[in-house]
């Protein structure tokens, strides 16, 4: 009996130090490099935002987060990758629409659920994106590109960053509401779609606003419309979709620090906390508006109600249109 008693003791204290390690080791987080994954290349609007967040983080909690860029598959490799790794706050991934919005809402087998497999820290920012035309088109406002694509015999067409994007959805939006007669041309990313609108080789292209903040103020490309929900200070004079009649083209490309499921809840904590810090400063504001960047305060549970929603609403569309992989 005594034996049992010890036996027993023993269990009982090995599996109050099993559960209160993690606790522990929260509390003492980070004390070594904290690695954050970006899932696209360099440059691009995730890697730009991560670089800024990891920047503050480094500052905040005295101890290094660095970017790791991992590309593939649109966002899907890396985010497999965070699926897999383990909930102890020293890998992180940089979220976004594309990865865990878009992808999963056109295809079923993406690999991952893009809200039960992650934990969801905090919104770092987002972008929306403007509709622009060539100047030599002759139009300056989205319901002139709507008269002159039904006044001829041929779809007007329209370049975007590629399946997924939210140019993608934008032109099937105006295709399946029967809102204009164009024809979606995907490029393979932003960078070559930006050099043939620039280059005057396609009339109409659904991009980031960053980009072409240089020619619109040239006078040599038109904004016609913004998807986000409110005017972009540095576009002023653009007006949004909602505000000219079409609502159901409102949208934005957000990026968020994540980490896999099971993340400990201290951790989470600190980091929603450091970053809404950063994002809510003065400065960091001033920043993000010169830079056409949006921002969005949100708790953990906020951002993964957010995130569910998009997933919802996206879906929905994919399926309508007829997408869905």
């Amino acid at each position: 009996m005594r034996a049992l008693n010890a036996i027993g003791v023993m269990a009982i204290v090995v599996a109050i130090h099993v559960l209160a390690t993690p606790v522990v080791q929260a509390q003492d987080w980070p004390n070594r490099p904290v690695r954050v994954v970006v899932p696209f290349g360099a440059g691009g609007a995730a890697d730009r935002l991560g670089r800024i967040a990891t920047d503050h983080l480094s500052k905040a909690f005295k101890q290094q987060f660095y970017i790791e860029n991992r590309v593939g598959a649109g966002g899907a490799v890396a985010s497999k990758d965070i699926v897999r790794a383990d909930a102890d706050g020293y890998t992180l991934l940089v979220g976004g629409s594309g990865p865990h919005i878009m992808g999963p809402a056109e295809n079923a087998s993406i690999g991952y659920d893009p809200v039960g497999d992650f934990t969801h820290i905090a919104m770092i920012g987002g972008e929306s994106y403007a509709l622009s035309a060539q100047k030599s088109l002759g139009v300056k406002t989205f319901k002139e590109l709507i008269a002159l694509s039904k006044s001829k015999p041929d779809p007007i067409n329209v370049g975007t960053p590629g399946a997924g994007s939210l140019g993608q959805l934008m032109v099937e939006q105006m295709q399946l509401r029967k809102i204009a007669n164009v024809n979606h041309v995907p490029y393979r990313g932003g960078a070559p779609l930006l050099t043939d609108f620039f280059g005057n080789h396609i009339p109409v292209a659904s991009t980031p606003i960053l980009p072409i903040l240089q020619h619109a103020a040239a006078g040599t490309i038109v904004p016609l419309a913004v998807t986000s929900t409110e005017r972009i200070p540095v576009l002023k004079d653009v007006p949004t979709f909602a505000e000219i009649g079409y609502p159901e083209m409102n949208g934005a490309i957000w990026f968020w620090l994540a980490g896999p499921k099971g993340l400990p809840a201290p951790i989470v904590g600190k980091l929603n906390e450091e970053v809404r810090r950063f994002i809510a400063a003065p400065e960091t504001k001033q920043m993000f508006e010169k830079s056409a960047l949006l921002s969005m305060d949100a708790d953990s549970p906020e951002l993964t109600k957010y995130i569910a929603g998009e997933v919802k609403r996206w879906t929905a569309f994919v399926e309508e249109k007829g997408l869905k992989k």
